[in-house]
């Protein structure tokens, strides 16, 4: 009788915590979700589809030599950046150039449209959030850069 009770007990635990772990991500965006305008919820979704669209349109222009150095993975996600924008050719540039300059006009247009209780609502998400006890940390403790094939570095104290 009490292996049953402790099994049955065991379950219901697991599958309590389970079910956090799956909504946690969701509810929080679906919240900002409910508390936005059609309007507000068409203009973030049109910005994604063009973003996709220019995304896969540079992800196109790569050279196999700039595809190879973002494989590479003996270096930093920082140094891949430093060397693949030295690599960049003109077109290269004024599409990423371009992206940047949608996306802050796509800002600027989303901030005008909000009302004053969703700015409030959003800037109190966002200082939830940078003032979040794990924030910027994984499971297994602080990010590490990709230096080392990706072993952690000691710390000898020195």
């Amino acid at each position: 009788m009490k292996l049953k009770t402790i099994i049955l007990s065991l379950s219901f635990l697991s599958l309590m915590l389970f079910n956090t772990t799956v909504f946690a991500q969701d509810s929080s965006f679906s919240l900002i979700q409910k508390e936005l305008t059609q309007q507000q919820r068409d203009l973030l979704q049109k910005e994604k589809e063009v973003m996709k669209i220019n995304r896969e349109a540079f992800k196109a222009s790569l050279t196999k030599e700039q595809l190879v150095l973002l494989r590479n993975k003996t270096i930093s996600k920082y140094e891949i950046r430093k060397r693949l924008v030295a690599t960049f050719s003109r077109n290269q540039k004024s599409m990423v150039k371009n992206q940047q300059v949608s996306l802050r006009k796509t800002r600027d247009n989303f901030r005008k449209t909000l009302t004053g209780e969703q700015r409030k609502m959003l800037k109190e998400r966002i200082d939830k959030i940078r003032n979040s006890k794990d924030r910027g940390e994984l499971k297994d403790g602080l990010r590490v850069n990709n230096a080392n094939n990706g072993r952690k570095k000691r710390n000898r104290g020195n």
